[in-house]
């Protein structure tokens, strides 16, 4: 796959894949091997199973039609990592059933995928992982994406009485801030942190 791909590290290979940056790794760790994902390859590549999966045969398959994938039933979500916020990650996306976002009230429109970055978060968020954000406003206390400042974080909001906002990380490691109520506008919250994309152990 990674001959495919050009890449040369797991970790590369996991953010081609879609996964987090530990994605590889796992499925190394397990012995298993992502058949869904060496099948798209192939489609889309025009490439032999048998020389991706097995290493036996030829790799391309010669004069035969590349078939394109539908993909009408997925939405394209854009890909943002958080320590480098700003604009999608070039030549990324995360393609989501459009069917199972509709069962879960997220928009498509609204709806953006990111990678954690750090362990502020952990053990809810640990680095690597992907966050499935909700950008639609909402008032309930929780865990967004925020930027306070020129820093952009995931961390855990909470409505204060006195009008204040407190930030706080879920690693005791990290102190918690507090946003008075005359500087809330100099908090942007970007979005709530709806779903975790992570492997199962």
């Amino acid at each position: 796959m990674k001959t495919v791909l050009g890449v040369q590290m797991d970790k590369e290979l996991s953010g081609l894949l879609g996964g987090s940056r530990g994605f590889v790794s796992v499925l190394k760790n397990r012995g298993t091997i992502p058949y869904a994902e060496c099948i798209t390859l192939a489609i889309e590549h025009n490439i032999s199973l048998d020389w991706l999966i097995l290493g036996r045969g030829e790799k391309d398959i010669a004069g035969a039609p590349v078939v394109p994938i539908q993909t009408s039933h997925l939405a394209e979500l854009p890909f943002f990592d958080a320590a480098s916020w700003g604009s999608a990650i070039e030549g990324q996306a995360w393609y989501v059933p459009r069917h199972w976002l509709d069962m879960q009230g997220l928009p498509p429109s609204d709806t953006i995928a990111v990678r954690v970055v750090g362990d502020a978060m952990e053990p809810a968020l640990s680095d690597g992982q992907v966050v499935l954000v909700n950008m639609e406003q909402r008032s309930v206390d929780g865990v967004y994406l925020v930027r306070f400042g020129n820093n952009v974080h995931f961390r855990r909001v909470q409505n204060m009485t006195d009008g204040s906002v407190r930030l706080s990380c879920d690693n005791l490691a990290y102190a918690a801030e507090s946003v008075p109520a005359a500087s809330r506008d100099q908090l942007q919250v970007i979005g709530y942190c709806h779903s975790i994309v992570k492997a199962v152990r």
